[in-house]
């Protein structure tokens, strides 16, 4: 897991990331096609929700920096989440997502290895989540 920084599509993610995060309509729409793809997967095999979850939270948090609404993280790791996300939605990467069962191994490694990087901050995320939503 520790070479997913190496990983040449994972490169163009990062790369593609802030292009997309600078830009609201690319923004929503990279949002949106994640949110479907998830739905997909969260129907097709429910073992990937722990995926599912960790993508949602990253969907959240992104929303939430981009509205002004939560500042506790680094743009940069924003930016992390961003291309964890454009990776999960490029159907050609590492391993092509429509092979069978294994076409999300590779997403889910990417998403663990932001999700781990971030831990602390995707926490504070959390808490704060759940203190306004009281």
């Amino acid at each position: 897991m520790e070479h997913v920084h190496q990983n040449r599509f994972f490169k163009s993610a990062r790369q593609r990331a802030s292009n997309i995060f600078k830009n609201k309509e690319k923004l929503n729409h990279l949002l949106r096609v994640s949110g479907d793809k998830l739905k997909d997967v969260n129907i097709k095999n429910i073992k990937n929700s722990t995926l599912v979850e960790r993508l949602m939270v990253f969907s959240r948090m992104i929303r939430a920096y981009a509205k002004g609404q939560y500042r506790g993280i680094k743009l940069t790791n924003v930016l992390l989440l961003v291309a964890a996300i454009v990776y999960f939605v490029t159907p050609l990467d590492l391993i092509p997502d429509f092979i069978p069962i294994t076409g999300l191994i590779d997403d889910f490694t990417v998403v663990l290895w932001v999700y781990n990087k971030l831990q602390e901050e995707i926490d504070a995320y959390l808490a704060w989540e759940n203190n306004i939503e009281i």
